[in-house]
């Protein structure tokens, strides 16, 4: 087992990695023992793994289940209020923890949950697939999605563990699987190139992807997270950088509704964006911007882009949650190891990005 640490004063807490962690409930958050736990995941996760997480959590005390519909669309007020109506239901006090059982949209909407719950209330991340693993389970970023923009609502609510067993990916459909290891590469892109030569590497697609070559990008991936996330908690400045590919992916998603991209394919397309307008701007060497193509592309097919009206996406990116008097920063590669913040990045240059990300033959087989 691998455990790194977040290093955050009194809200400090360790992220736990290591095939077979989920058997091991009851020592590795024996901290919580005696207490009441909220378990909140969706109907699939639950069917494949509910019972030993039910059994691991029922040995340290009582336990109440919540579950909810599956999809990102469903990372909505609708299902906060759900969910915070199921812990009132449950009669949860305020010394009870919230269990996030799942992908990253569980993560989310659970943290959200407690974060919002008698004023905030403890929870623990056990992420159930890659992109969680890496990305959305650490960090403390926790919220809903707004019909205008993803992720418009919500808070600063740091987990007090993540529990993260990459035997559960097993189950996960490979197409999943595929849009975490995105994710990893950002991480390799912003600033690990040991880490973005070892997703160039991994296997085509990631079929046959190796027990060992997984753990390790995965804590590769969180070692860098739990860094930034150290040196800037709530996107002050640093932070930022770990957007690398969101402003045009968030946007994908929007303008779809959530339902042609899943994230980290939308992250993926972004990721080759922001390299076509580094290259635009004279951030990037042309090589490097193709390196980051193929490295993106070798992980596996996406959703084509054709067909996608540009203005939308435009107004979508407009409606940024990072934008800062007027302009929406945009995170640009300018060697594969680092990054930079721009804020003078022009629709005409946003509009170029897509045409060529339309141009692309990455369609989804």
């Amino acid at each position: 087992m691998t455990a790194i640490g977040v290093d955050l004063g009194a809200r400090s807490y360790a992220v736990h990695i290591g095939h077979g962690l989920l058997g091991s409930l009851p020592e590795v958050l024996k901290g919580f023992r005696g207490r009441r736990f909220a378990v909140v995941s969706n109907r699939r996760v639950w069917s494949l793994h509910g019972r030993i997480v039910e059994r691991g959590l029922g040995k340290l005390g009582g336990l109440a289940r919540v579950l909810v519909p599956d999809g990102e669309r469903h990372k909505s007020r609708a299902t906060l209020a759900a969910v915070q109506d199921a812990f009132v239901a449950a009669g949860l006090g305020r010394d009870a923890v919230v269990v996030a059982f799942g992908g990253g949209v569980i993560g989310d909407l659970a943290g959200f949950a407690a974060a919002s719950y008698m004023r905030g209330i403890d929870f623990v991340q056990i992420p159930t697939t890659l992109l969680a693993m890496v990305d959305s389970s650490v960090g403390g970023k926790v919220g809903v999605n707004h019909p205008k923009a993803k992720n418009l609502l919500g808070a600063f609510h740091q987990p007090r563990a993540v529990v993260a067993d990459p035997a559960l990916l097993a189950t996960l459909p490979q197409r999943e699987l595929r849009s975490g290891a995105y994710e990893i590469l950002k991480c390799g892109i912003l600033g690990d190139r040991a880490l973005f030569r070892a997703m160039a590497e991994a296997p085509q697609g990631l079929v046959g992807w190796d027990r060992q070559g997984l753990e390790s990008a995965i804590a590769a991936a969180v070692g860098l997270k739990a860094d930034v996330v150290r040196k800037d908690e709530r996107e002050g400045g640093l932070r930022r950088v770990l957007n690398l590919g969101h402003t045009i992916g968030h946007a994908l998603e929007a303008v779809t509704h959530y339902r042609r991209f899943t994230h980290g394919e939308a992250v993926g397309w972004g990721l080759i964006g922001a390299a076509w307008i580094a290259g635009r701007k004279d951030l990037l060497r042309a090589s490097a911007v193709e390196a980051i193509a193929e490295a993106t592309d070798r992980i596996g097919p996406r959703p084509a882009m054709k067909g996608l009206a540009v203005e939308p996406i435009l107004a979508a990116i407009a409606h940024d949650k990072k934008a800062r008097r007027g302009r929406v920063p945009f995170i640009l590669p300018t060697a594969i190891g680092r990054v930079t913040v721009r804020d003078d990045v022009s629709p005409a240059d946003v509009r170029g990005a897509l045409a060529a990300m339309a141009a692309r033959p990455a369609a989804r087989r």
